[in-house]
């Protein structure tokens, strides 16, 4: 037991492995118990059903029919529980790290949980209707406080959004749309070399295949025009003098 499995130290790991003592009582007789307090603990089915196996070569060993031979069998078979208890054990208390770290989320899903059932079988609470007395005063005060003035949009509805040449932009200003970003601006790049810029909006959605979403977003932004395409290449050959 000098390895330790969690982050909480060798003391916790020690103090959360008690319950191999079970299987070391005579002949195995508590093994069982072992097995399915560790299932039990941590929600492990299969360990459950290792304690109801033990169980039963527990309850087999007793039958008088069996000669001495096999008594001894059974007898040898009291070691198998604690072997298999040892080798559980680290799985056991990693599950059991984990179940604790989340005990708190698993107890809010219970919750939850329940309250969908009674939600369910009750009907959701409404709030009881007001009574009438209440209603016409709340109604009198409503009409006597004096109107606010009306809340003024921080931005014009008229107010044109900038647009951008997507054949021209440069790749630092093509991430500055909040749709793109700057990992999809290289590859804008990249595509607007290859094919020596966007011919349409339709071509753009088609190459760069965005979602439907995405483009509807980036459509009033962007605009295409022809890109600047100035023969730069030098030409050579041998000039022949008259």
């Amino acid at each position: 037991m000098a390895k330790v499995y969690t982050d909480r130290g060798r003391k916790w790991e020690m103090l959360n492995s008690w319950w191999i003592i079970f299987t070391f009582l005579p002949i195995g007789m508590t093994s069982y118990i072992a097995f399915f307090y560790a299932g039990t603990k941590v929600k492990n089915k299969r360990w459950r059903i290792y304690g109801l196996v033990y169980l039963a070569i527990f309850l087999l060993a007793f039958i008088p029919t069996y000669t001495e031979f096999e008594a001894m069998i059974f007898l040898a078979l009291w070691i198998v529980p604690i072997i298999h208890a040892f080798k559980i054990r680290p799985a056991y208390l990693v599950q059991l790290d984990v179940l604790k770290a989340n005990e708190r989320l698993y107890l809010d899903q219970e919750v939850s949980k329940l309250r969908r059932e009674a939600e369910a079988k009750f009907g959701k609470t409404q709030k009881p209707p007001q009574p009438k007395r209440e209603a016409y005063v709340n109604q009198q005060e409503a009409s006597t406080a004096p109107m606010s003035p009306p809340i003024q949009p921080l931005f014009s509805e008229k107010q044109e959004i900038k647009k951008l040449n997507i054949n021209l932009a440069s790749e630092k200003e093509i991430a500055a749309i909040p749709e793109i970003g700057i990992i999809l601006a290289k590859k804008v790049v990249v595509k607007r070399e290859e094919l020596g810029g966007f011919e349409s909006f339709e071509q753009f959605a088609q190459i760069m295949g965005l979602k439907e979403h995405t483009l509807e977003k980036m459509k009033h932004r962007l605009i295409f025009s022809e890109m600047d395409h100035t023969d730069t290449h030098i030409h050579s050959g041998r000039v022949i003098d008259y």
